[in-house]
């Protein structure tokens, strides 16, 4: 503003309006680039716990204390690098997203541990039943993590 409290558009007001304006679309392409953590994170954590479902049918019952800690320690370790991986990006998480997302976990968790107690009441390994079983247990989080919401 000058003088008379009109605004004036100097060469170095310009500038600096330019240059903070590039620094906003600098700041807005990061976060493009990471906006893929989220859904990621969710298909990774569905993945995990279908597969999780199904080694506890198939493997678990037969495995030695060693194999079944390898096969528990190799599913913590995937769930903490998903966590991880989000935590490092989370600011670039949409809105809503989160809320999505742990409606998809609680949905996933309660499919698996009515599909885990199953496995304890079923003889049966068939996997027709357990690969459905499987994809139903991914199937929730998945999707809730990876679904857009319109603006």
């Amino acid at each position: 503003m000058n003088e008379t409290g009109h605004g004036i558009l100097t060469p170095a007001s310009a500038r600096e309006l330019l240059g903070a304006a590039g620094a906003g679309r600098e700041h807005g392409d990061a976060l493009v680039r990471r906006a893929w953590i989220g859904p990621a994170v969710s298909v990774v954590i569905g993945l995990l716990m279908g597969a999780f479902l199904l080694a506890a049918v198939y493997l678990f019952p037969t495995a030695t204390p060693l194999e079944a800690a390898v096969l528990s320690g190799g599913y913590a370790l995937g769930i903490v690098a998903a966590v991880t991986a989000y935590n490092l990006g989370r600011r670039v998480t949409p809105a809503g997203w989160l809320r999505r997302y742990e409606k998809g976990l609680v949905i996933s968790c309660g499919v698996f541990f009515v599909a885990l107690a199953l496995s304890f009441l079923v003889g049966e390994r068939s996997p027709a039943l357990w690969l459905p079983l499987a994809v139903v247990t991914a199937l929730p989080i998945a999707l809730a993590g990876t679904r857009r919401t319109a603006r």
